[in-house]
């Protein structure tokens, strides 16, 4: 039985007192597939999303601010030397030199490449240059692992101070002007060392000695690099990283524990008592209060809950008796529509079958006028009367059919018949008009398919939706219809390139009375009716009809008959 709104009015049962129905939900999606995480685990998670990272970024700072304080203070420590190895070789050559007795220590294996030894005594003594008083220097230092030295040049006088590819570009660089010094951190089969380079410039006692033509005080004669080995920088380094390491990571594990603490206390025992209380007052046990004394807005929060609970209380037992009441009512008022509707089918029913009657014998008179009168003018007039007349009789028509479906009062005649012939037929009976839009009918012709049918009523069915799909179709497109065996049944399908129909009105375009808005322009004669009568015919032979179809790809309109015996379906 349906209102005038067209939803159905089924029986109300009424509540029993003390139903725990009122208030109950649907369990939600992530509550059905047990997707659910908890608050406490929640706030957990996103305390470590939020400490780890700036807890992390903080202490790889101050790493890195640690490795640079080391590296800045290797550099420092060769600039120190190299500013002493500087003031020393000034030193000596502004003393012309360091006289070394050469049977010393200091003075053996030495290389000498000016003859100036004097003899003192018994001894012979030989003048050291700055370049080999810094070579001893070196050969000191190396013997303790310190660092090494190596003077170096462009324009070379000894084959030992042949600078390496890093020294021969820096002093490239240096005589090109404005770098003062040059360092690198580099590894070798040896382990990774340091390298500092700075410019020697030539000095008054420099250019008297060499007596270069092509020297000039304050040129770049060559360089001196400081090696400095980097194993224990490393080493310092490693372990700084791995206090840091074990400091960051306690440091950051005590401050997620303490902050879970806090959070779990304040606000996640809080909300877990009234997240119990609300699901039961959801099954109705409205008795239900929340105990939370933490002196906060938590607190006011869960009084609101109580005082919530206590009218929901009250108010149950008013709405319950309202609603007993408002069920006798709509008990009473479903009878009488019930008797209404059935007034009306039978009313219609009636009336569509008195008006066929006078519409037939006017339209004989019609038909009479247009075959006797010759005068143009009246003839313009007897066909507008035609039209109209064909219009009020198709209107009537499906009203008449609509109304014997609804009221069960078909007269249904089953017999065998071919229903792939009876497609073919209805195909060119409907091509004229598929023709006159420039639209094809594709039809493959599958062999003779027999089932148990009344053949007016599918005739009608078939008509109706080639007639719409032509309708809906645009020109120069096409129509293709199939029917084929599935199992115990056949299904039929008629497939458009129309304007296709929204998935949210598959169901609707079945219902009475319903039109697609805008669909069909310039088509008279569309009641919302035709699709009906389909399902209605449909469902009479125990089959079914449905649609697949989006907006802008055309639509298919299926439906399926049982082959056996089929008997007609009483509404």
């Amino acid at each position: 039985m349906k209102s005038k709104k067209g939803r159905k009015l089924d029986a109300i049962i009424p509540l029993a007192a003390g139903s725990t129905d009122l208030g109950q939900r649907e369990p939600s999606k992530v509550e059905k597939k047990g997707y659910r995480f908890s608050l406490r685990w929640k706030f957990f998670l996103y305390i470590g999303l939020i400490i780890t990272p700036v807890m992390g970024i903080i202490f790889v700072w101050i790493g890195l601010q640690e490795e640079k304080r080391a590296t800045d203070q290797i550099i420092n420590q060769a600039r120190i030397l190299a500013k002493q190895m500087v003031i020393t070789r000034q030193w000596v050559s502004d003393c012309g030199g360091v006289m070394v007795d050469m049977e010393s220590k200091g003075a053996k294996d030495t290389p000498y490449f000016f003859d100036d030894k004097v003899k003192i005594g018994d001894k012979y003594y030989h003048r050291f240059c700055p370049a080999m008083v810094t070579k001893k220097l070196s050969q000191y230092a190396s013997q303790q692992a310190l660092y090494r030295l190596h003077l170096t040049s462009l324009d070379l006088l000894n084959p030992e101070n042949r600078p390496d590819p890093f020294e021969e570009e820096s002093l490239k660089r240096f005589r090109e002007g404005g770098l003062n010094e040059i360092f690198k951190i580099e590894a070798n089969e040896k382990g990774k060392f340091f390298q500092y380079m700075i410019p020697l410039f030539l000095e008054k006692t420099c250019v008297k000695c060499h007596q270069n033509p092509n020297y000039t005080v304050g040129m770049v004669r060559g360089g001196l690099s400081i090696f400095f080995p980097t194993n224990n920088l490393e080493s310092f380094l490693k372990k700084h990283y791995l206090q840091l390491g074990v400091a960051g990571s306690g440091l950051i594990s005590l401050t997620i524990f303490i902050l879970f603490v806090l959070l779990n206390k304040l606000v996640i025992k809080p909300v877990r008592e009234l997240e119990v209380m609300a699901a039961e007052i959801g099954k109705g046990k409205l008795e239900a209060r929340a105990n939370i004394t933490t002196g906060d807005e938590l607190e006011t929060l869960g009084q609101a809950f109580n005082s919530m609970a206590e009218n929901l209380s009250h108010g149950r037992d008013r709405l319950q008796e309202e609603i007993n009441q408002a069920t006798r009512e709509l008990l009473q008022a479903n009878k009488e529509l019930q008797t209404l509707d059935k007034l009306k089918s039978d009313f219609l029913s009636n009336m569509s079958h008195d008006l066929r009657t006078p519409l037939t014998v006017i339209q004989g008179g019609v038909d009479y006028l247009k075959r006797t009168t010759r005068e143009k003018g009246k003839q313009n007039y007897l066909e507008i009367i035609d039209k109209n007349l064909t219009h009020l009789t198709y209107l009537v028509t499906n009203l008449f059919d609509f109304s014997k479906i609804e009221a069960g009062k078909v007269d249904w005649h089953f017999s065998r018949e071919n229903i792939s012939g009876l497609l073919q037929d209805i195909i060119d009976m409907t091509q004229p008009l598929a023709n006159e839009k420039k639209i094809s009918v594709l039809y493959e012709y599958p062999g003779e398919i027999y089932i148990k049918m009344d053949l007016e009523r599918i005739e009608q069915v078939l008509v109706n939706l080639i007639d719409n799909a032509v309708k809906f179709c645009n020109p120069g497109t096409e129509i293709c219809l199939k029917v084929e065996e599935t199992g115990d049944s056949v299904v039929v399908s008629v497939q458009d390139q129309g304007i296709g129909i929204p998935s949210d009105r598959h169901e609707d375009i079945f219902g009475k009375f319903y039109t697609l808005p805008g669909g069909g322009k310039g088509k008279k004669g569309s009641t919302g009716l035709g699709l009906a009568i389909c399902k209605g015919i449909i469902e009479g032979h125990g089959g079914h009809i449905w649609v697949e179809s989006d907006v802008g790809k055309g639509s298919t309109f299926y439906f399926s008959l049982p082959i056996g015996n089929c008997q007609p379906f009483n509404r």
